[in-house]
């Protein structure tokens, strides 16, 4: 198994896994209970751009991203912190749904995979 890295473990879960020049990372939320969709958006994008540079690379090279939001009522205000995100030309295939988050504060859970 030395072909598939993981990294920051827990002995639950890893944030990231990469393997034949992918990389999978955990669904993301925000340590900010109180910062609404807006910012809770906006500090998880910044928590997967920088796992994405310590891989050595950056959104553009995200494929997919999978998004739980906790109400779709905040759709609107996710998609216009998603969309100053998002290189233009570079979109991911992306699904948002709906779903019941661990902790009632969190506004919105993000995953994404990226080629190397």
């Amino acid at each position: 198994m030395s072909d598939i890295k993981r990294h920051g473990a827990n002995g639950r879960r890893a944030l990231s896994v990469e393997h034949g020049g992918v990389l999978y990372t955990s669904g993301i939320t925000s340590q900010l209970t109180d910062g609404g969709i807006t910012g809770q958006t906006q500090d998880v994008l910044r928590v997967i751009d920088n796992l994405l540079a310590r891989r050595g690379i950056d959104k553009g090279r995200v494929l997919s991203a999978t998004i739980t939001l906790a109400d779709m009522a905040d759709y609107g205000e996710f998609n216009a912190v998603w969309d100053a995100w998002v290189v233009d030309g570079y979109e991911p295939a992306r699904s948002v749904t709906q779903g019941a988050l661990a902790v009632p504060e969190y506004r919105v859970k993000i995953s994404v995979i990226a080629a190397l």
